[in-house]
């Protein structure tokens, strides 16, 4: 069994344009060519909105922007510290990016969060075994209190009510998002991109892929992509995270 070494854990957002950008261009032209993951999403999106939930220190955030230089974005990150250093990271882009220090989730309340060695894998939930197992250099090391809000309720203060992508990274807690926000999602967001982790399961006779699906299939959601898949080498090539591109049909006319 190979485990997933700390270079892995993240997919390489930045490495991974460089070498995409080498092969066919010269240099990057800004909003020229989609910085992963948004190079994976339909061509045909005029993105104005971005939501990125789970933004920890601004990867996805700065390749949003960098990917759509017409856009805005709101982030999400209720870690103290991953909040200042995505806080110092978004402020080249001024009024383009607006930051909220709260998680979303299904309730509203307050909760701990565990703090890991390896801030990309801090989560609302208890380091399963399986995580354990496939990333050994990852471990609990603290707890920090935040604050928890749904995004049907928190979608009052946004400056849209139109998001044309919304990223969902929240290390297990994908679920809880979507359920807080069954309505606006529904009515008002046209892209998704949700990282499933299977290795976030408890166990595998209760794998929250297949509730996340249908979740997405009830709301009126199609597959579009699925992109950065992670194994563990074995009899089995057990897949244990993957990252999935959803659309609103409703956006798509098909409805």
């Amino acid at each position: 069994m190979r485990t997933i070494g700390l270079n892995e854990f993240i997919p390489p957002i930045f490495t991974r344009a460089a070498k995409f950008v080498s092969k066919k261009f010269s240099s990057l032209e800004e909003g020229k060519v989609k910085i992963h993951p948004f190079d994976s999403v339909p061509n045909d999106l005029n993105v104005k909105w971005i939501m990125d939930v789970g933004a920890n220190v601004g990867d996805v955030a700065e390749a949003a922007l960098k990917s759509y230089p017409n856009s805005k974005i709101l982030c999400f990150e209720p870690v103290g510290q991953t909040h200042d250093q995505l806080t110092k990271r978004m402020s080249q882009f001024g009024e383009r990016s607006t930051i909220y220090k709260v998680a979303l989730s299904d309730n509203e309340a307050t909760a701990d969060i565990n703090i890991t060695t390896q801030h990309g894998a801090n989560s609302l939930s208890p380091q399963a075994k399986f995580h354990q197992d496939f990333n050994p250099h990852v471990r609990e090391v603290s707890k920090e209190k935040i604050n928890l809000v749904r995004l049907d309720d928190f979608a009052v203060q946004f400056p849209t009510q139109k998001i044309d992508i919304m990223k969902i990274d929240v290390e297990g807690h994908e679920l809880n998002v979507l359920k807080g926000g069954t309505h606006f999602i529904a009515n008002n967001v046209d892209v998704i991109i949700i990282e499933i982790s299977l290795m976030r399961d408890e166990s595998l006779q209760n794998q929250a892929v297949f509730e996340i699906f249908s979740f997405l299939h009830n709301l009126g959601f199609c597959l579009l992509n699925v992109m950065d898949l992670h194994h563990v080498e074995g009899k089995a090539m057990q897949l244990v995270q993957m990252d999935c591109v959803f659309r609103n049909t409703r956006k798509m006319g098909l409805n």
